[in-house]
């Protein structure tokens, strides 16, 4: 008696019967997966899965074809969405011209996400050489709009000082967009490319993508981090160089 179980149940082990019910086993309990490439990859593997037992049993059992059809479109399907998946997230996604850029200024982001802010921007072009200088920021003004420098400069001026000139690969108005207080400078600019976000267009980026808004503003803090050493550091060459004269 216990011969012919243990026979009965080798041969319900390897029986296509026994395989189908694993596999419907393994689909279901990969629903649990929170990670959905995760899923894709799955379900990729439970689909080449029902391929080899529908081969095993053969194409012309019933119901074998559509079962073959439906392994097919769910490979081809999961696999295709596993391609856009890793295709958004390379740099091979980036448009050729905002790859340095995205290399320099904005690697925080994933290269989907820095597309995405791009989009959300305008591209200006202010000022041409030979013409009067266009103050784009007003001291003691609100925000309104935030600028990044793709071509050009720009000039910082303080109580009529002249302070700084901000190059290709700057932030304008960065300050005023992290503090929401007014600005403290002038910024006019002669001739040079921009891309700006007004008000309108971040409030959209944060209620549409919160998770690239709070990575533009890590990004916009490390830059003004970077900025302040500079000044703190070109301050102490200046003082140095003063007292070595004197």
């Amino acid at each position: 008696m216990d011969g012919d179980r243990q026979v009965h149940m080798a041969e319900f082990l390897f029986d296509p019967d026994f395989f189908f019910i694993l596999l419907s086993i393994c689909g279901s309990m990969s629903l649990l997966v929170t990670s959905l490439i995760t899923f894709r990859f799955l379900a990729i593997i439970v689909s080449i899965g029902y391929l080899v037992a529908i081969f095993w049993v053969g194409l012309d059992k019933v119901g074998m074809m559509a079962q073959l059809g439906t392994s097919l479109l769910g490979i081809s399907l999961n696999g295709v969405m596993i391609g856009q998946y890793f295709y958004a997230r390379s740099m091979a996604s980036l448009a050729y011209t905002w790859r340095s850029m995205y290399v320099d200024n904005f690697s925080l982001m994933l290269p989907y996400e820095f597309n995405e802010f791009v989009k959300h921007g305008q591209i200006n072009t202010i000022g041409s050489q030979g013409h009067g200088e266009l103050e784009i920021q007003k001291q003691n003004q609100d925000f309104k709009s935030l600028f990044y420098i793709l071509e050009g400069s720009a000039t910082v001026d303080v109580d009529g000082d002249k302070v700084a000139t901000l190059y290709a690969g700057e932030w304008i108005a960065e300050e005023t967009f992290l503090t929401h207080e007014k600005a403290k400078d002038n910024i006019c600019i002669n001739s040079a490319t921009l891309i700006e976000w007004n008000e309108n267009d971040l409030n959209r980026l944060k209620k549409k993508k919160p998770e690239v808004y709070e990575k533009l503003n890590l990004i916009i803090s490390r830059n003004l981090c970077h900025k302040l050493i500079r000044a703190y550091t070109d301050e102490h060459l200046l003082l140095k160089k003063s007292s070595t004269e004197l």
